[in-house]
Parts: C-alpha cells; sequence; structure tokens
C-alpha cells in the first residue's frame, strides 16, 4: 500500500514537471502583467501545514501555484464537508496567497467569515473582528482582481445585508457597475440608499432602473411608496426644517410604526438636530425591534459611547448572560474536537 502510494506522488509530481515549459508561459504572462505571486513560499508552507500534503508541497516547491492552489481548494472542501469549519479558515487562506486570481476562493473566504464565524460567538467584539477581516479579504481580493465586478458586489451585498451600512454597501456597489454586471445591482443600490436613508440618491438610482426597463415593478413600487412616505418629511429635512421633518415622519409612523426606514429617517432627523438623546432612542427601538439590524446595534454603541452612557443593569446581565453561553459552546467545541481526535478548533487570519 505504502509503495503504491509513493509510485502515485512521484507520477503526479512528474506530470507537474513535464508541464515546465505551459508554466514557464504562464509565469512569464503573470510578471509582464504585474501577476507576482503575493507570499512567499515560506509564508505559505508556515500558514497550513497540516492541510499541505507531499503532493502539494511538491507542486509549490515546482513553482506550480495555480496547481496547488486547486489541491489546497479539494482538502479545504473535504474539511467543509466533515463540519470542520474553523480548518476550513487557514486552508482557504493559504488558497489566495497560491492563486490570488482565483476569486471564488476570495468570495468564499469572505462569506464564511462574515457569515458562519460570527454567528459563532455571541460576544460582540468578536464578531466585529470577524466583519471587519471578511471585509479586508474582500478587498485584498479585489485588489488583486480589480477589472471585474465579482468582489465589488460580493463586499457591497455584505455591507447591505450583514452589516447593514448602507453607505458603503451603495459605494461598493456602485463600483460594481463599472464592470460587465446583472442588472439587479443598480436596483439593490437604490434600495441602499433607501435605507440609509438618502431619498434624494434612492429616487434616482430607481429612475435610472425604470429608464432601463420601465416596466420593473419593484422600481415602480418603491418609487410609490418612497414619495408616498419620505419624500415629504425629507424635503423638510433637506431645507433645514427639522421640526416639520419630525412631524411629517411622525404622522406617517403613527399609522405605521412598525415601519423600518421610517424609523431609521426619523432616528438621522434628530443626528442633524443634534438631539443625540433622541436619536439614541431610536436606534435603541429599532435594534429591539429588529434582531437583525446589527447596523441600528453599532449606532446605539457608538452614541451611547459618545454621551457617556454606561451599559444598564439589564445590558450588564445579558452581556454576562451571552460570556457564559459562549464559554460553553467553546468547552463543547472542544470536547467534540477532543471525542474525534481532532483537538480544540483553532481560528486564523
Amino acid at each position: 500500500m505504502r509503495t503504491h502510494r509513493i509510485i502515485g506522488v512521484l507520477i503526479v509530481i512528474t506530470g507537474l514537471v513535464g508541464a515546465s515549459s505551459l508554466h514557464e508561459r504562464i509565469r512569464f504572462q503573470r510578471m509582464v502583467r504585474q501577476y507576482d505571486p503575493p507570499a512567499p513560499i515560506e509564508k505559505i508552507m508556515q500558514f497550513s501545514p497540516t492541510a499541505v500534503t507531499g503532493v502539494i508541497a511538491g507542486a509549490i516547491l515546482g513553482g506550480f501555484r495555480g496547481p496547488a492552489a486547486n489541491l489546497l481548494w479539494l482538502k479545504m472542501e473535504s474539511y467543509w464537508h466533515s463540519d470542520r469549519w474553523h480548518d476550513c479558515l487557514p486552508v482557504m487562506r493559504t488558497v489566495t496567497w497560491l492563486d490570488p486570481h482565483f476569486v471564488e476562493a476570495w468570495r468564499i473566504l469572505g462569506w464564511h467569515v462574515m457569515y458562519n464565524m460570527t454567528v459563532e460567538t455571541t460576544d460582540i467584539d468578536r464578531q466585529d473582528m470577524y466583519l471587519e477581516a471578511g471585509v479586508a479579504y474582500l478587498k485584498e481580493g479585489i485588489a488583486w482582481n480589480p477589472h471585474i465586478y465579482d468582489l465589488y458586489w460580493e463586499l457591497g451585498w455584505s455591507y447591505f445585508d450583514k452589516m447593514d451600512d448602507f453607505e458603503n454597501a451603495a459605494k461598493w456597489l456602485r463600483a460594481a457597475t463599472e464592470f460587465e454586471h446583472p442588472e439587479y445591482i443598480e436596483r439593490l443600490i437604490a434600495h441602499a440608499y433607501e435605507k440609509l436613508p438618502d431619498i434624494d440618491k434612492a429616487l434616482d438610482w430607481y429612475d435610472y432602473c425604470l429608464k432601463r426597463y420601465p416596466r420593473d415593478g419593484t422600481a415602480i413600487g418603491a418609487t410609490l411608496t418612497i414619495r408616498e412616505r419620505y419624500l415629504a418629511s425629507w424635503r423638510l429635512l433637506e431645507q433645514g426644517d427639522f421640526h416639520g421633518a419630525e412631524a411629517a415622519v411622525k404622522h406617517h409612523l403613527a399609522m405605521e410604526p412598525d415601519d423600518h426606514i421610517g424609523r431609521r429617517l426619523l432616528a438621522t432627523i434628530y443626528e442633524r438636530m443634534g438631539d443625540m438623546q433622541n436619536a439614541l432612542d431610536q436606534w435603541d427601538l429599532l435594534r429591539a425591534t429588529y434582531a437583525l439590524d446589527s447596523g441600528a446595534g453599532r449606532k446605539v454603541r457608538q452614541l451611547k459611547a459618545e454621551l457617556g452612557i454606561e451599559e444598564t443593569v439589564r445590558e450588564r446581565q445579558e452581556r454576562l448572560k451571552k460570556e457564559q453561553l459562549q464559554r460553553l459552546y467553546e468547552r463543547h467545541l472542544e470536547l467534540h474536537g477532543a471525542e474525534r481526535g481532532l483537538g480544540a478548533p483553532h481560528g486564523g487570519h
């Protein structure tokens, strides 16, 4: 069995060496177009040593980073389907170092950190750390692949869907439209401005969608809703009539108190007025009402810090409870890993 395995490894390495002329032409093109690999071999080998088998190491040392990245990606998929989530992260990162033009690797790396890793902890600071790491990975991927829309879209969508940071969502989604892209991106830009809220820009982008596709039902409905619910208050806000804007949106909220965008508009009005306490109350109401609105939670923490407000007894109790649950969860992971002979799960960047 061992002899057969050694023979198999030698066959693979021989095949890789036999393709040297093709590799040299590819390497020349990468050098001319400034596509040199972003990380030295020593750094790659140190980052995910357990996943780098003899065949993969041979490919790397032979200069075949692309094939090595593909083999390592297969290794990552085996970890994934074995529920070894923490082991996936360093392997994904290693793949992006080996082949920085492997766009799908960047996309899944950013998604995994921002969507999967964040739900494995209840610690807000750690969640923010994972979100920042995911953003950094996607921006690095964009730097290596700046001429296609894919990663601009992925980053914009992550800001929109996961972080409720609609200003940055609109910024990166707009960047995606500089290249060939699906038509729904413009509609999402409009919706990002609507939720920000920046009503004028939202209407501009919905109008753009309608000029391209006059029967765009989503754009038609959104335009009618904005004009009916928010436009009067927004116009007064832009004119500096803060109290008039407040009264207009409150009139709407009296009829539809659960209107998420209307509540964000009222919070924005109070911030423009400099009434940070009322702004904090509105953001806190949003946070309590819409559990998935992480942007509201960040706003609450930001305004409390600005106002010098310490956590309440209830908030402290909730925080201690979450920390206790987090310790129990981490202990469960350690025991689960030990039972399978894997040791404690580990993360990495």
